[in-house]
């Protein structure tokens, strides 16, 4: 199983479509707010959850869109996102001695 490094990933794709674009002309935005070296692999990335995001990028990605970026965490059901480290948590609790760590 793919493992997820990003919560923004369908909020981005949504907006994407919604404006029409694909992934080249989304990747263009992207480069036109400051991430210079985004390409659609970058964007499929972004969408499918597997590129990890900082801050930086949130803003690149917002400005884009032409939204705040607060607007992605809104999307964010972070009861699946609470339940999912949990699930790691104690599902390691068998294998290391230190859950937390």
């Amino acid at each position: 199983m793919k493992q997820q490094r990003n919560f923004i990933g369908r909020p981005v794709a949504r907006g994407r479509n919604k404006k029409g674009w694909t992934q080249d002309v989304f990747a263009d935005k992207l480069q036109w707010a400051g991430w210079h070296d985004a390409t659609r692999s970058t964007v499929s990335k972004i969408e499918d959850g597997s590129l990890r995001i900082d801050l930086k990028q949130i803003c690149y990605i917002a400005v884009a869109l032409g939204i705040q970026p607060m607007q992605f965490l809104s999307e964010i059901d972070w009861s699946h996102c609470v339940r999912e480290l949990i699930h790691s948590k104690i599902c390691n609790c068998n294998q290391r001695e230190d859950v937390w760590q």
